[in-house]
């Protein structure tokens, strides 16, 4: 490893690894650096009172570390026999920490080395483990990929003789089924790593494509930008990793959220369940009160057969809406997401209209649209507890239409489904909204998916006389958590589907088309107004006229005869008409 002749840097991933070592007692025990190469860690561990004890393949390396006056030893760490080679370095002494720098991806089997780290450490206790390994899963390298580069380098995230790649999951698998369980991490991040290329749309956040690529890679980790991971273990028994199977797993998990206060809905919406043509689903049941719990639970248990061994029962406490939502993200299991309310009602194809549509459209988000069903809670002396008031009508749009939906929701919660895939991007509810949480996830998710329309109504959305969150919430909160959710989508960028081109033209000839028709009537408007304004000036010029005249000497000299003038008149009219 003679071409790694990196030198020590406090702000680097060897300052990092040093700094992880600060609070161990290093006093006169061993730190024995694997794979050393130049050794850039040895004076400052020195200096912490550190006996510095370097390790290498590369035979110059270890003779330039002896001749610097440090204890080096040739071994390879892809050789047989390591644990008695490490055994016999040790020589017994006191062993503070073992370090792996920008080592284990040079190692075709990774693990055996860690095994038996484990192994030769188990009679040195609280010994520490450090290693700093390059992250493959960088952004950059994602970019690579997307405009169809792999380059490799003489050093860096694509060294060419890396022989093993490593993202944060795959690591911590690694170390934790070895023995090694992370107790500290200090990880080296870098923006623009040694595969950035500047100016190019891909990799410059700025640009419309390297926001969304950003947007996108946060959402799947928080990682995305690290270049090292810098961190520290501790022994402990080695983690089996569990195997998952797909099988039992649904297809469709349904989210059904309650607060346990409508018993009577709920039930209604079970017995919908219960009586699914498809019966390829689970129902994560989210009660969003705890103490309800129990209640809930038993309203669940008197139904029998094929629903109630469905149903999984979780609680959550506090938040708004969104809480609850967030929770059965987190539960559910399924390919497929869905969710229903407590006063929700579905029809007997429901689910099958899901898998169906989901089968034939991996990946995208299926839609459906509801019937809307006026509803009030039962008086006193009827039986019922709640009655529907007249028909059901058509009153959302049967088709989907993303910029419609941008102005407003016309999907109810209940009327789409999304591939779980989702929350490994990062989407979740927004709880930060009292009301729209379930719209704003429906654009972003159309937007990343796209949406099939079955065509169908499936379900039910029932407008309710009183106690609903249409009623709860007022005309000024449902408006401020419009602009709240208008804010959020607008801090990324939104895929527009295909066709959205025309779509967007047709709209756009229509608002220009009224724009040109409102400015005709408002000219028409202004020249109106201006007439009125000149007839006005002509009729007050008369009165002043007039009352000029009446004023005048030569009105009032005249009024006799005016009045002997109008007598006669009279006078002559009453002959006439005889």
């Amino acid at each position: 490893m003679s071409n790694y002749e990196f030198e020590f840097t406090e702000r680097g991933p060897y300052g990092a690894a040093v700094r992880l070592l600060r609070d161990t007692d290093l006093h006169d025990k061993l730190v024995l650096d694997l794979g050393c190469g130049s050794a850039a860690v040895a004076a400052p561990l020195r200096r912490l009172g550190a006996r510095y004890v370097g390790v290498d393949v590369d035979e110059d390396s270890v003779a330039k570390l002896a001749d610097q006056g440090f204890e080096a030893h040739h071994a390879d760490l892809a050789g047989p026999g390591l644990p008695d080679t490490l055994r016999t370095i040790i020589a017994g002494r006191p062993l503070a920490a073992v370090l792996c720098l920008d080592v284990l991806e040079h190692v075709t089997e990774p693990a055996l080395v860690l095994t038996a780290l484990a192994d030769v450490t188990g009679t040195h206790p609280g010994v520490e483990l450090v290693v700093s390994i390059p992250n493959v899963a960088h952004r950059d390298i994602a970019r690579r990929l997307l405009v169809g580069e792999w380059e490799t380098t003489d050093s860096g995230l694509l060294d060419r003789t890396h022989v093993r790649f490593f993202t944060d999951r795959t690591l911590t698998e690694l170390m934790s089924g070895t023995g090694w369980y992370e107790s500290a991490r200090l990880d080296f991040p870098l923006e623009e790593s040694d595969q950035h290329r500047a100016g190019h749309p891909a990799f410059e956040p700025a640009t419309n494509l390297g926001a969304y690529l950003d947007h996108v890679r946060r959402g799947a980790d928080e990682f995305g930008v690290v270049n090292q991971f810098v961190r520290r273990y501790h022994r402990g028994s080695p983690r089996v990793a569990e195997q998952v199977t797909d099988a039992g797993t649904p297809f469709v998990s349904i989210v059904l959220r309650t607060q346990g206060r409508r018993p009577e809905t709920l039930t209604d919406v079970l017995c919908c369940l219960a009586a699914q043509t498809c019966l390829d689903f689970e129902v994560v049941l989210v009660v969003h009160d705890s103490t309800r719990m129990t209640a809930v639970r038993e309203l669940v248990d008197e139904f029998e057969g094929n629903i109630a061994q469905r149903v999984r029962v979780v609680s959550c406490d506090g938040g708004t809406r969104g809480r609850p939502a967030n929770a059965g993200l987190r539960e559910a299991i399924g390919e497929y997401l869905v969710f229903l309310d407590d006063d929700d009602l579905v029809t007997a194809d429901w689910v099958e209209n899901i898998r169906t549509n989901a089968r034939t459209h991996r990946g995208m988000v299926v839609r459906w649209w509801a019937a809307e069903q006026k509803r009030r809670h039962g008086k006193g002396d009827e039986l019922a507890s709640h009655v529907a008031v007249g028909p059901m009508t058509p009153t959302y749009a049967t088709r989907f239409d993303l910029a419609r939906h941008i102005r407003q929701n016309e999907t109810p919660f209940h009327c789409f489904a999304f591939p779980r895939s989702l929350v490994d991007l990062g989407f979740a509810f927004n709880e930060a909204l009292t009301v729209c949480e379930d719209w704003q996830f429906l654009v972003r998710a159309a937007s990343v998916c796209g949406v099939v329309d079955t065509g169908r109504m499936t379900s039910i959305y029932n407008k309710w006389a009183d106690n609903t969150s249409a009623q709860a919430a007022s005309a000024q909160e449902w408006f401020a958590m419009r602009s709240v959710a208008h804010i959020a989508l607008d801090e990324q960028p939104l895929l527009l589907p295909p066709g959205s081109a025309r779509a967007l033209d047709r709209t756009l000839e229509k608002v220009e088309t009224q724009e040109r028709w409102i400015a005709k009537l408002e000219d028409d408007l202004a020249a109106t107004r201006l007439a009125l304004a000149d007839l006005q000036e002509v009729s007050n010029n008369a009165h002043h006229a007039l009352d000029e005249l009446r004023s005048s000497t030569s009105w009032k000299f005249s009024a006799p005869l005016r009045l002997v003038g109008a007598a006669g008149r009279r006078i002559l009219g009453l002959v006439r008409r005889r």
